[in-house]
């Protein structure tokens, strides 16, 4: 009998990093949700503009600002397996993701839309070190190598509870 754990696809491991860094309420937590997402040595271009490892993951913190948590979907994904099988490849998908943040406006969160595309690179790191050595039949060592996204973020509408909609600045 084996003691090597089933590892999700790549499009499941995709989309429960990625949930996994929407979802992260505290520093601590955001920082090992990256960590397990980002490979250490990463190529991200976000909208275009190439973005260092270090910089992108402050710009996300920085965009999770106030969050109280949040709603991610994932309403297309595609994947590609490399020659490692489901250990590398490749993965398209499309998240949307409703932000909801610790300041309440009329007794309610406000919330911002989050729709982003993500093209990655999944691949084995062998930069990762692991207790007891580095053969470890229990971790999961497939990090993005190459991150490409196209992103963009809008405040949704507060409804005052009379019913009007209004926007907030």
């Amino acid at each position: 009998m084996s003691s090597i754990p089933l590892l999700p696809n790549l499009s499941t491991w995709a989309q429960n990093r990625l949930t996994a860094i929407f979802q992260a309420t505290t520093q601590d937590d955001f920082d090992l949700a990256y960590e397990n997402f980002v490979a250490k040595q990463v190529h991200i271009t976000v909208n275009g503009k190439h973005v260092s490892r270090a910089d992108y993951k402050t710009q996300l913190w920085q965009e999770k600002g106030l969050e109280s948590g949040a709603e991610v979907s994932y309403p297309g994904t595609v994947e590609v397996p490399g020659t490692d099988g489901e250990l590398s490849g490749l993965v398209g998908l499309f998240l949307q993701a409703t932000v909801a943040e610790k300041l309440l406006v009329f007794g309610a969160p406000e919330t911002k839309s989050v729709n982003s595309s993500y093209n990655l690179t999944i691949a084995l790191d062998s930069t990762l070190q692991h207790p007891g050595g580095p053969i470890n039949h229990h971790a999961d060592d497939r990090r993005v190598s190459v991150l490409n996204k196209v992103s963009v973020g809008k405040q949704d509408p507060i409804v005052p509870p009379h019913g009007s909609q209004t926007t907030s600045s």
